[in-house]
């Protein structure tokens, strides 16, 4: 295994050259350029057994222990029969995987998910996965036991007992945890820690406080909660049933801007991050790691997806790395400074799907 920089990508950070939003003026979180670093991609990260399918990478986490966990989207009915995904369930979706990208074994193989969307290790070290098509945020044990499910397994809704395409989780220090619903309610949804609901915000309009699709969330080094505003509310309406979804929504949101919203752990809106980043092309995903606040986003044209590190205190910009090729999905960080990526759609950056394919990537610092 090794580490080369990859082209085309462009890791843009030099002092006082690019700035995403104005420094002192708009929103929380003004972003301004301070420094750079350098990552390199680890190629021949993972090590895929020769017998294992990879189609769509959408989920990744990384453990305490540092090991990293995958979840795909299952090769055979997704691609081939998304009108009928309901009638699928694919078993033994998480894999394991080293650091040195040997593969650990599968995880969790007797769950059943339809078409999970992202993952999650939290603090206490309980794996969550969010299954977007099984309308359902599910919490296993360090074991793989099923803990906790919120939302009925394939059932779509929009009352306090369903979901409609969920998207993420993030988990506020006292238990509870916000639930980003998604494609199809545009809306959070605030739980207790033993799941039951509490309250949400949100809703379909451009107006503050309102969002198109919230694609992903974190919460952020200062407490406040990040949101990915995905505008692009027709792009999987081809996997929903009759009567699943109004109109309306397939015609996308007249005046919607893609950006990235804070909000209070309480629910109220406090404005873009940073008056936006700048031209992010489609929010896709945002993560934290330590003091470091991640954006995965894209440029205005497929095949350029970039990543932004952001000072969660200062709210400046690190380095930014542009032309990974890959649609950051889901993001992931380790104690080493890796960034683990998993991409959905790698043929819209020129690569092709399956193990031949980045479902799931490492980049590494190579400047230290």
């Amino acid at each position: 295994m090794k580490m080369r920089t990859r082209l085309p990508w462009r890791l843009v950070a030099t002092l006082g050259v690019l700035v995403l939003g104005v420094a002192g003026r708009g929103g929380p979180g003004a972003v301004s350029v301070k420094a750079q670093e350098r990552y390199a991609l680890v190629e021949g990260w993972p090590q895929y057994p020769s017998d294992m399918k990879f189609e769509m990478g959408t989920g990744i986490a990384v453990g305490a222990d540092g090991v990293i966990y995958t979840i795909a989207r299952d090769v055979d009915h997704w691609a081939s029969h998304p009108l009928a995904m309901s009638r699928y369930k694919g078993r033994g979706s998480i894999a394991r995987w080293g650091r040195d990208g040997r593969f650990l074994g599968m995880f969790a193989e007797e769950q059943e998910f339809i078409g999970p969307h992202s993952m999650y290790i939290d603090g206490d070290g309980f794996v969550w996965v969010v299954d977007r098509e099984g309308h359902q945020v599910i919490k296993l044990t360090p074991e793989g036991d099923k803990l906790l499910a919120v939302g009925e397994y394939g059932v779509w809704g929009d009352d306090p007992a369903h979901f409609n395409g969920p998207t993420g989780v993030a988990f506020l220090p006292d238990g509870r945890f916000v639930v980003s619903d998604g494609y199809w309610n545009s809306r959070l949804v605030w739980f207790a820690a033993d799941g039951s609901y509490l309250k949400e915000v949100g809703g379909l309009g451009t107006e503050p406080g309102k969002m198109a699709s919230p694609h992903a969330i974190a919460l952020a080094p200062d407490g406040t909660l990040i949101v990915a505003n995905f505008c692009v509310l027709n792009a999987h309406s081809y996997v929903t049933s009759p009567g699943q979804i109004s109109e309306g929504r397939l015609t996308g949101l007249s005046g919607c801007v893609q950006r990235y919203d804070v909000w209070s752990q309480e629910g109220e809106y406090l404005g873009p991050f940073g008056n936006g980043i700048a031209n992010p092309g489609l929010a896709l995903s945002v993560a934290v790691y330590g003091d470091r606040i991640y954006f995965g986003h894209t440029g205005s044209r497929r095949g350029r997806q970039h990543i932004t590190v952001v000072d969660g205190e200062t709210k400046q910009m690190i380095e930014r790395l542009e032309n990974v090729s890959v649609y950051v999905h889901q993001m992931a960080m380790d104690g080493q400074g890796d960034i683990y990526i998993a991409s959905v759609y790698p043929e819209h950056g020129g690569e092709a799907r399956g193990i031949a394919g980045p479902s799931f990537l490492r980049w590494s610092p190579s400047i230290r």
